[in-house]
This record gives C-alpha cells, structure tokens and sequence, in this order.
C-alpha cells in the first residue's frame, strides 16, 4: 500500500489527527444527520487493518445490549449502509466470519503508516512513513477497539522517531534531529523520551535558552497527561544547560556541548 496519487484509490481514509473519508478526491459531507452506526463500523474496521475484524467481536462492541441474532442483523445493516456511504458496493467484504475494508480500493493512513515503517530500509524510508502519523489515531473515540489501536500506533510511531533520531546524532546532523523530534511532538507530545532527544540536540547545538522550554513543555505535558514530573535524566539535561548558559554569562552560542 503506497501513497494515495488520486487514481490507485477511490475511497481515501485519514485517521490520524482527523477522520475524514474523500471520494474519487472529494470530502465526504454529511448534510442531514450523521450516519452513527455505520461511521462506527468503519472505524472499527480501520482498528481492525487489513485483516479486518471479526462479526462476533463487531456485534459485541458495536450492538452489545442486542440478541445474537439481532447484532447480526443489525451488523448486515450497518455494513449495506456503509458500502452505500462508501459509494462502492465491494468495499465492505463479509466472508469467512470476518469483515474487512477491500485495501484494492481503500486506501488509509494508518494501515499505509504501518506498512511503510516496518518496510523502511533506511532513514529516508522511516521519514517518510513517518509522514503518515498527523496525530492521535481516531482521537474522537474512546471505543476499546481505537484504545487499543491507538497505542500500538503510538508506540510504533515513537520507536521510529526514536530510531531515526539516534541515526542522525550518530552522523552529527543535529540540525536534523531537532527538527525531527520538533515535528514528532507536535503529532504526539506524550512521550518523555522524544522531549529529551529534543532537549539533548538543542543543547549539544548550544541553545540553552531553547531547552529550557523544551523542559517546561515537557513537565507541563508529563503533569497534564499522566500527573507525573520529568524524570532525573531529563532534569539533568536541563539543569546542565542552565550550568552552560550560566558559564557564558547567558549568551547563546551557535554550536557546544554540554
């Protein structure tokens, strides 16, 4: 699964960061009123990749105060609907027990994210795949299924940035890693480790005032999310830029260590 070109696929599907569905490349608008069960099942789907998911979990999750055999029904009824939505007839496949998106003619950030990183070769093939990842996966729900989804995603797209950020202190390019870890922030700031890749590279680029908010955004993240305060290793780099910045009577340099 590549990068969507506007022809390979007809139906497009964004979930990180946003969740919008385009059409032959146009957005798909609800006029009247939203179509709940359906949009529930295509999510559900999407949690579900390629393989997609199987009927019994659907109708426990989606229908799970109905009869079995009610939930089966209304589970046909939701995917009809949504091949309607979908303006594709074969988009929905229901065979085997199982229910999945047809990824001939759907294409979906997430599952192209996947696919890119585990193929990456090299730096230039993790930073692309990285690309995909614009934000928490299907942020709008708090179903089980997008829980679980959405952290394998988010570990994933940290291990990445983690990996390629190293890739690029190794060889010297600094500048590079900041902008890295600068650009995995703002698609997920969370994780304590990237703030500190950030904190490391700006200092070792000897911009010690640059750290200090670097910390501050990272306590501020840590206290907000998870009600926990930087650990002694992040405390550390900041403290010693701030040694640094002292030592130069609080004059930035345009290259350093600390």
């Amino acid at each position: 699964m590549a990068v969507p070109d506007g022809e390979s696929w007809s139906i497009q599907i964004y979930a990180f960061g946003r969740f919008e569905i385009m059409l032959d490349g146009e957005l798909l608008r609800f006029r009247l009123k939203t179509p709940r069960k359906p949009l529930a099942l295509l999510k559900a789907l999407l949690c579900g990749g390629i393989g997609g998911v199987s009927q019994a979990a659907l109708c426990d999750a989606l229908w799970p105060e109905q009869e079995p055999w009610a939930a089966a029904r209304s589970l046909h009824i939701a995917a009809f609907r949504l091949r309607g939505l979908l303006r594709r007839k074969s988009a929905v496949v229901m065979e085997g027990g199982r229910v999945a998106l047809d990824p001939e003619l759907c294409w979906v950030d997430a599952w192209a994210f996947e696919q890119q990183v585990a193929e990456a070769k090299d730096p230039t093939g993790l930073l692309w795949a990285l690309r995909f990842y614009r934000g928490v996966f299907l942020g709008d729900s708090d179903h089980p299924f997008a829980l679980e989804a959405r952290e394998r995603l988010r570990r994933k797209f940290i291990r990445a940035v983690l990996q390629l950020g190293r890739s690029y202190e190794q060889i010297g390019d600094i500048n590079s890693a900041i902008d890295l870890y600068a650009m995995a922030l703002d698609a997920d700031c969370t994780s304590e480790d990237v703030h500190r890749g950030l904190m490391r590279c700006l200092a070792l680029s000897g911009q010690s005032s640059a750290v200090a908010a670097a910390f501050q955004r990272c306590r501020t993240v840590l206290v907000r999310h998870f009600g926990t305060a930087p650990s002694p290793l992040t405390e550390r780099i900041y403290q010693q830029a701030c040694t640094a910045r002292t030592g130069r009577g609080g004059q930035e340099s345009p290259a350093g260590g600390i």
